[in-house]
């Protein structure tokens, strides 16, 4: 599925497709939110949880922007 018609999905929608095909891959703390990428039919789904109100408030499709965040903490040694 491309990101523009994702996207464009109800809210309802989209987080039916994570919480049923999603697979849990990392998340990290940005300001109040809980960043959380899923993948899902190979691609990945970002959702932002709220902390203070405990509710998703964005899922979108991850682009490579959104992928370096979670990069950033990944360590390999050789």
């Amino acid at each position: 599925m491309d990101e523009s018609k994702f996207n464009r999905l109800p809210f309802a929608e989209r987080a039916g497709i994570v919480w049923r095909h999603g697979q849990f891959v990392d998340s990290v703390m940005f300001n109040n939110y809980c960043l959380m990428l899923y993948s899902v039919n190979r691609q990945f789904v970002e959702l932002y949880l709220d902390l203070k109100t405990h509710s998703i408030v964005w899922i979108s499709l991850a682009n490579e922007h959104d992928l370096a965040k979670y990069l950033e903490h990944v360590r390999i040694e050789v």
